[in-house]
């Protein structure tokens, strides 16, 4: 007997914050701030990826970190997270309505940081001038 595929979707309509806190900034880094939440949220506002794609897609976390940074994402309500009842199990993870809204700031980052690396880059350069 082939099973279908039935979508077992879930995600956070309401995101409760961990901590309890009025501060926006505060709110924002407990949402968006670990070391790979807005790395993960990079890979999944390009499409719908499995939890092995993101492995790949990102070598230098561990698996336990991803689980862990999928859940609190999922927690946040920034990603959906759907189980297909088949065998195996499939699980897929996208962007939410709501973790669309971090597509700005990704943006933002990720400029500032190619500049900040033209500037170390050119520290290292005037670094090196200095020292020959």
């Amino acid at each position: 007997m082939v099973m279908e595929p039935r979508p077992d979707e879930r995600s956070a309509d309401v995101p409760q914050l961990a901590v309890a806190t009025k501060c926006p900034l505060t709110a924002a880094l407990i949402a968006i701030g670990g070391k790979w939440n807005l790395i993960c949220l990079y890979w999944l506002d390009s499409g719908t990826r499995r939890f092995n794609e993101l492995r790949r897609l990102m070598p230098d976390i561990s698996h336990k970190v991803l689980a862990a940074t999928l859940r609190s994402l999922e927690q946040e309500g920034l990603i959906c997270r759907t189980v297909y009842a088949e065998v195996p199990p499939r699980v897929e993870y996208r962007i939410s309505g709501h973790g669309e809204t971090v597509r700005p700031i990704l943006q933002s980052v990720r400029v500032w940081g190619q500049e900040h690396l033209e500037w170390k880059r050119l520290e290292n350069e005037t670094e090196q001038s200095k020292q020959a």
